[in-house]
């Protein structure tokens, strides 16, 4: 059997949507070693994707490398603007290898970009099994956050605008009908593909824990101060500005400190901010971490916060929830399937600004105060990201529902 996995994000020692694709690559590969599992991705992957393959011992996986002119490459790097651009054209580049590889292809499986409004071509495989996702894109940004949006508003409108436009697109509609089956990461996606198109969506998490974080080992004491820990960019999609006023916000005798592992354009913002309000005992920038680090800084942690406005998953929840940290977020988008499975505090964005901060203050006060709220939130996400969150799970509801068709 041949898979073709488009993957144009995919790296093993990367983060996001680059550890999405990767998983897949490894599970298809594993699970299915009679097969061949054909990687189509871009030349920027190339070297750390082959790299994995080697180190994995993957026999039976090809990795492809397409790409588009390097003159389009050279407007993707000078402006974000121009990064859609680039995929829809990479997508077709794809297509065209694909069809004249002369390779028949059993099933086509689409797994990045993540997003629902760019289906790309493989759709147009009549004789393969395709499938689109998990895909978000369907979440916002809650409206009384918007406040903290320089650089990022205009594009927030745009982007609101682009998928108002989508659901009246025919061509659209044909796309995501065309896929035998179509996956999203959260309900936002699910209602707006299926509102648009008619097309019945099912619901899976794109993230996953990494098979070394399967099933850790992990105990986290009651010590002082408590650490509380964000792991991402420093910019403005990932609310860490509302971070800096929710922490100026708590009251609390119980000391705490807060760590903040990553690096982006709002650094020196931050770092203003942080000496407006008095807090350079308090939060400490950590800056860019290597991968081979984050798990020996989920243990050393206590709580995880994770402000994100409208990220549709986001790989660091399964990886605290692995490390039985709780989590305090935002009540929207994926965080609502925590939320149900009381894997930390989670809140309410439809309530104003001053409310939400309150609230967020007082979600982590309760956290820093009660230990065994700790470890029973931890506790609770642990045992979901070992159930859930597993690429095992995901390849058996994907490619368990193949099975039951007698495709695989």
């Amino acid at each position: 059997m041949n898979i073709l996995l488009s993957a144009y994000s995919i790296n093993p020692y990367k983060g996001s949507e680059d550890a999405v694709g990767w998983n897949w690559a490894l599970t298809l590969s594993r699970r299915l070693p009679e097969s061949t599992i054909y990687i189509v991705t871009k030349r920027f992957n190339e070297e750390d994707t082959k790299r994995g393959i080697e180190n994995c011992g993957l026999k039976n996986v090809k990795l492809i490398i397409v790409d588009v002119p390097n003159a389009l490459n050279w407007f993707r790097e000078k402006h974000s603007a121009f990064h859609h651009a680039y995929y829809i054209l990479w997508q077709k580049v794809a297509y065209n290898w694909a069809k004249s590889s002369g390779i028949k292809f059993d099933i086509i499986h689409h797994v990045s970009m993540g997003n629902y409004r760019i289906c790309g071509d493989m759709y147009k495989f009549k004789d393969a099994h395709t499938v689109f996702g998990p895909v978000g894109g369907g979440q916002t940004t809650p409206d009384s956050l918007r406040s903290y949006y320089t650089t990022q508003r205009n594009y927030e409108k745009f982007r609101d605008n682009v998928n108002k436009a989508f659901s009246k697109f025919n061509f659209y509609k044909k796309q995501i009908n065309s896929f035998d089956d179509v996956y999203t990461v959260n309900d936002e996606t699910k209602n707006a593909i299926e509102n648009a198109t008619g097309k019945k969506c099912k619901k899976l998490c794109d993230i996953s824990i990494n098979s070394n974080m399967h099933e850790l080992d992990i105990f986290h004491p009651d010590k002082k101060p408590i650490e509380i820990i964000y792991l991402g960019r420093l910019i403005e999609l990932k609310g860490i500005m509302l971070l800096v006023d929710v922490i100026k916000n708590i009251k609390t005798d119980t000391p705490f400190h807060v760590s903040l592992y990553g690096e982006g354009e709002l650094e020196n913002k931050i770092r203003e901010k942080i000496n407006e309000y008095a807090l350079n005992d308090v939060i400490t920038i950590q800056g860019k971490v290597n991968y081979t680090e984050i798990s020996d800084i989920y243990k050393n942690a206590d709580i995880f916060v994770h402000p994100t406005f409208r990220d549709s998953g986001g790989v660091v929840f399964a990886e605290a929830m692995a490390h039985k940290l709780p989590i305090v977020a935002l009540n929207q988008s994926l965080s609502r399937d925590f939320n149900e499975h009381k894997c930390g505090l989670f809140v309410n964005t439809e309530q104003s600004k001053e409310e939400i901060i309150n609230e967020f203050a007082e979600n982590l006060k309760k956290l820093i105060e009660n230990y065994d709220l700790r470890v029973k939130f931890g506790q609770n996400g642990y045992d979901y990201a070992n159930t859930y969150l597993t690429m095992d799970y995901k390849f058996n509801i994907v490619y368990g529902d193949l099975t039951k068709l007698g495709k695989i």
